[in-house]
């Protein structure tokens, strides 16, 4: 329960979740990592992925032109 996720978008936004939160069975979250919208790829000003976290009532954790995940274990 010590690690986290960060999430970087090409602009430079960053997200941080604690690795629990992405456990379904644990959170009850969905993180979904999409390529298309509505039938059709993002464009560039979303994509070309971008992170969706579909329970959060803001969208301050959804990252649009997502390009590196990374995951850390605090000692």
């Amino acid at each position: 329960m010590n690690s986290y996720v960060q999430v970087i978008a090409r602009d430079g936004y960053k997200i941080i979740f604690s690795l629990a939160e992405l456990d379904q069975g644990l959170s009850g979250n969905r993180i979904l990592v999409a390529d298309i919208k509505n039938g059709k790829d993002l464009d560039l000003e979303e994509g070309p992925v971008r992170l969706v976290v579909p329970s959060d009532t803001r969208h301050g954790r959804w990252v649009r032109m997502l390009s590196s995940v990374n995951v850390f274990k605090n000692p």
